[in-house]
């Protein structure tokens, strides 16, 4: 399993709707990637915005997953122009994207 993850840095002139980002923008990345995506997460920083900034920290966090990176590339460059068109209605902010091997996945944490 792989799992792609959007990291949106905090900075003090960025802006980042998450309302429009969970209840438009994950929705329609669920339906562009159909059966391929396994499961998501997103995170909050619930970091001080101020402290999160001089420390680099990230404000949304988005994990994607995947059983291969053949099928989460091929959705993807098929997609990419509507996920990027979309984006610019929930940030202005350039993420920054991690593909990584899932060595240990449980839930429920126990």
């Amino acid at each position: 399993m792989i799992k792609v993850t959007v990291f949106y840095p905090v900075k003090k002139t960025d802006w980042f709707d998450i309302s429009y980002y969970l209840e438009k923008h994950m929705p329609l990345s669920k339906s562009l990637f159909g059966e391929v995506l396994k499961g998501i997460a997103i995170e909050e920083n619930m970091t001080d915005s101020a402290a999160a900034d001089q420390n680099g920290m990230y404000k949304i966090i988005g994990h994607l997953f995947f059983e291969s990176m053949e099928d989460f590339y091929d959705k993807f460059l098929a997609n990419k122009e509507i996920l990027y068109q979309d984006a610019l209605n929930y940030t202005n902010v350039i993420p920054v994207l991690q593909i990584s091997k899932v060595l240990v996945c449980q839930t429920p944490w126990i």
